[in-house]
């Protein structure tokens, strides 16, 4: 029992420290559908409204029944006939037949977290595949054989690449978070810079899929899931682990330990429950980062403990600053260019004068790629360079040249390069157009694979959504003095997007006469049925992914292109996109799965963006 207060005092001092950056990690999970995806209730909450049932949606009996591992229930208890209602339920929830349970609606397939949560979280993966193969032997027709297909590709891929890759990737910020007072937003991306993330993507799905497995016999499941309960922790200390030594090493480690772990969790239970109680909201704003942080504490004693009794474990577990301070001249010889890097000074380059003047100082703009902005990315370059080598060398964040694999040099020089960077106008303008592009393939593809009808969204008739590009646009010029507290700039772009996603509604309903081309009304957190919580909080995700990550890798592309060339392009894409605009203002795209009248809200086929 001490033993466990201790663990709880530990963590919690460990969510003091790290408060935002633990919610925001545990909150990217729910959405992803890693973890805690039962945090998301209280943003995924609608209201019934009884004129949009479907004839075809199944008694309530079988709604209330849908839970995401019914159909598997209903066939260990030999319930055949329950098991296909409650399949053909799920298969209805997918496709946007029905998704109400009871008075409420707990996951919707409208939106974008919905469509993701929906297939990726806990369970629903084997119903994917159940929905799947139901819907291949139910049509005769190729193309929804191939839709069911791709959508399930679709659904395997993110969940192998993205959302595993990711569970051990945050695992890993939690076990950083014990012991450094800072840790970098770029270390959700360590996986990948080590060349890793497959390897680990497969060895986190055998630990998915084997608990699945588990799941079958019921009785052994609760002993498996607590011996492989270390299998995320130690993927996130050495990834080169083998997917079935990971599993193996976890089981090792947790014997004679599973009862301890019970009574861990049962000690958090309280939280667990009052997360419930609130919709999720508990869990999201405390229970689940408390609870990561509990898990990082108490695999840091098991793993001490079985340094002492398990043997070669320690050439299998060779990351020891991950679990404890290094000595000054071991940072020192790691890092011997540091005081050189320190002493170093470059002039700071006189800013501009005039109108781009005015655009680099507050929005991070300049009209081209001349030598003042070369200038002034080396001085940059060098700036962070020293921030970086300065919280390393007083042990404030992780070493990460004494990490025990190797990591190659152009990957060290870039990991703090640019994201604080002016970006040119044909950057700016290159960038709203991919973003465009990419948010008109992301919603048409998604509706393609919901309905099976191909439809071009959006207000305009060529293949870009300016909302998602100017938005992406706005976040980086006008939010660029933010950029380098990260935490503010996520609660920010949730912000702007709002304001910019809510007056694009008003706009394009006043000056279309009524019509609209998305509505959440009857959303939970929604306001006028233009923005509501959920698809802000994605905005959120993206916007600082975007601006962290995206803009910075694709502008250091742009700038390999030959100026006049760019220029060419950039006054191509926006002569085309003007008679665009001019001419959807007369003849606006509208139609069946792109607009609906603000009038009869109940009719509204509820959409993600223009």
């Amino acid at each position: 029992m001490p033993e466990r207060k201790e663990i709880r005092k530990t963590a919690l001092q460990s969510l003091k420290k790290h408060y935002w950056l633990f919610v925001v990690s545990c909150l990217l999970a729910a959405i992803l559908g890693t973890e805690y995806t039962n945090s998301l209730q209280a943003f995924q909450l609608q209201k019934r409204v009884e004129d949009r049932k479907s004839d075809s949606a199944p008694a309530l009996g079988v709604a209330q029944r849908s839970g995401e591992m019914s159909v598997l229930n209903d066939l260990i208890n030999g319930n055949l006939d329950g098991a296909i209602a409650s399949l053909q339920h799920r298969i209805d929830v997918y496709t946007g037949k029905d998704t109400y349970i009871g008075d409420l609606e707990l996951g919707h397939s409208d939106g974008i977290i919905a469509s993701v949560v929906n297939e990726v979280a806990s369970g629903a993966l084997l119903m994917s595949i159940l929905t799947t193969i139901d819907t291949m032997i139910g049509t005769r027709n190729i193309k929804g054989i191939l839709l069911a297909l791709l959508g399930f590709a679709a659904i395997l891929l993110f969940w192998l690449f993205i959302g595993n890759v990711y569970r051990a990737a945050y695992a890993r910020m939690f076990l950083e978070g014990r012991i450094y007072g800072k840790v970098p937003f770029s270390r959700f991306l360590f996986l990948f810079r080590l060349k890793k993330h497959i390897k680990a993507s497969l060895s986190m799905a055998v630990y998915v899929l084997l608990q699945y497995v588990w799941l079958i016999t019921l009785v052994l499941y609760p002993v498996k899931r607590y011996a492989y309960l270390l299998v995320p922790f130690l993927v996130a200390e050495n990834p080169d682990l083998s997917p079935m030594e990971a599993i193996r090493l976890s089981s090792r480690m947790m014997k004679g330990h599973k009862w301890e772990a019970f009574l861990l969790e049962l000690s958090i239970l309280p939280w667990k429950l009052l997360s419930i109680a609130t919709g999720g909201l508990a869990g999201f704003l405390f229970a689940n980062p408390y609870r990561e942080a509990v898990m990082a504490e108490y695999h840091a004693k098991i793993r001490a403990l079985s340094m002492k009794e398990i043997p070669n474990l320690r050439d299998r577990l060779k990351d020891r600053y991950l679990f404890e301070i290094p000595s000054r001249s071991a940072i020192a010889g790691a890092y011997p260019d540091a005081v050189r890097v320190a002493d170093m000074t470059l002039p700071k380059p006189e800013p501009r004068k005039g109108f781009w003047g005015f655009m680099e100082k507050y929005l991070g703009v300049v009209f081209s790629f001349d030598e003042k902005e070369k200038e002034n990315r080396a001085y940059l370059s060098l700036s962070l360079r020293k921030e970086e080598y300065a919280d390393t060398l007083a042990c404030r964040t992780y070493p990460v040249r004494l990490y025990p694999l190797p990591v190659k040099e152009k990957q060290k020089k870039t990991e703090g390069a640019g994201y604080m960077r002016n970006y040119t106008l044909p950057s700016v303008i290159m960038l709203f157009f991919l973003i465009c592009i990419f948010g008109w393939l992301w919603e048409v593809v998604l509706h393609l694979m919901q309905t099976g009808e191909f439809v071009n969204r959006g207000t305009l008739h060529g293949p870009w959504l300016p909302i998602y590009g100017g938005g992406c646009a706005a976040i980086l010029a006008i939010l660029f003095k933010l950029r380098k507290k990260p935490l503010v700039e996520f609660f920010m772009i949730i912000v702007l997007c709002g304001i910019i996603e809510y007056f694009s509604s008003w706009i394009l309903e006043v000056t279309h006469d009524g019509q609209r081309w998305w509505d959440y009304s009857g959303y939970y957190l929604n306001l006028n049925g233009r923005i509501c919580a959920e698809g802000l909080l994605v905005f959120g995700i993206g916007g600082a992914a975007f601006v962290y990550v995206l803009a910075p890798w694709v502008d250091d592309l742009i700038l390999r292109i030959r100026s006049s060339v760019l220029w060419g392009i950039c006054i191509a894409l926006l002569a085309v996109f003007i008679a665009d605009v001019v001419y959807s203002s007369f003849v606006p795209n509208t139609g069946k799965g792109i607009t609906s009248s603000a009038a009869a809200p109940e009719d509204t086929e509820q959409q993600a963006g223009t």
